[in-house]
């Protein structure tokens, strides 16, 4: 017969986390119950809602017949919409663009609705009832809401780039909030090293964010992006098709080959326009000297009509130019 050994101290730690744990239950079934779908939360209600639609915040109060006037107003940090109820008729409605008063006289309930929320629209709205008449002010009712809007990531995979042998393909997550998201590179159903990954974040003006996740691989078949967010109801996963893959590549030598055929059409121009501009400069240049060697000089009949000069036998003695054409000779 074999002796079991004892652990008193796991066995003691054991129970302390149990009891541990059982008291945190306790304290989150105390302050957390759940209303119509939604949670609340130490006395706020918290509504998630998809961004562009609307929520009803209900002000939870039900005014009795005793009472002559109250107002109703929609508050975050200032006020958003704000109404009075005087003589058993709703007057003074003034509400910003997007804020609505409902008053439903059947059932004696108000409450307020936003349209069109945005991500910037993530706040606590208090509904505030304040007795006015009789004097002097009193609130009555005061129920908050947290609104939480959430955006659904837009999700897509694809082949960016191909170099030295290797595949460069990426997931994109556009769009999302909260900022909490969850990318996996997956292969054959299994996970890849996150090593082989990198990862660009950033914020939209419009408060969501944007996360590409790269991932370098050999070959870029078989592979997906595994995302999961709070906004989603399961993770999604997109798969890079093989005909995007070699699509891509094959583009990319498309554009390789027009490349190479253009440089190779500039190259051949400059070579034919350098050789044209050498022959024509060596073209001129011989008819220049060729012109300069032909080209006689001033006619020398005029030089030497004034060198050769014949004296008068007259006596005044003054040299008289002589034409060749026309010279007579006298007897002596």
């Amino acid at each position: 017969m074999q002796k079991r050994t004892q652990f008193p101290i796991y066995e003691m730690i054991s129970s302390k986390c149990n009891s541990v744990t059982t008291f945190a239950l306790m304290l989150l079934s105390f302050f957390s119950v759940v209303i119509d779908g939604h949670t609340e939360f130490n006395g706020t209600l918290v509504q998630t809602v998809d961004r562009g639609k609307s929520v009803n915040i209900s002000c939870n109060y039900k005014p009795s017949s005793d009472i002559e006037s109250f107002t109703v107003k929609l508050e975050t940090t200032n006020t958003l919409c704000s109404v009075m109820y005087v003589n058993k008729s709703w007057i003074n409605h003034s509400c910003k663009a997007l804020f609505r008063f409902i008053w439903i006289p059947e059932s004696v309930e108000m409450s307020f609705e936003v349209s069109n929320l945005q991500i910037n629209d993530t706040d606590i709205y208090k509904c505030v009832v304040t007795r006015t008449i009789p004097p002097p002010s009193v609130p009555l009712r005061e129920e908050r809401t947290f609104v939480e809007v959430i955006a659904h990531p837009n999700v897509s995979v694809s082949h960016v780039r191909a170099s030295d042998g290797f595949h460069e393909i990426l997931c994109r997550s556009e769009g999302f909030y909260p900022s909490s998201l969850e990318l996996v590179w997956m292969r054959n159903g299994g996970f890849q090293n996150v090593s082989h990954t990198y990862n660009i974040n950033k914020t939209n003006p419009d408060g969501s964010f944007t996360l590409h996740s790269y991932l370098n691989v050999s070959d870029c078949t078989n592979y997906s992006c595994w995302v999961n967010h709070s906004s989603l109801s399961q993770p999604m996963i997109l798969h890079l098709s093989p005909a995007d893959c070699y699509e891509n590549r094959e583009s990319f030598r498309d554009k390789i080959t027009w490349m190479t055929l253009v440089t190779c059409v500039l190259i051949l121009a400059i070579l034919i326009m350098t050789v044209v501009c050498e022959r024509f400069k060596r073209a001129r240049r011989r008819s220049v000297s060729a012109v300069g060697v032909s080209v006689t000089p001033e006619p020398t009949l005029h030089a030497h009509l004034q060198t050769e000069i014949v004296y008068s036998t007259l006596g005044d003695h003054h040299p008289v130019p002589c034409s060749p054409v026309g010279v007579r000779s006298f007897p002596q």
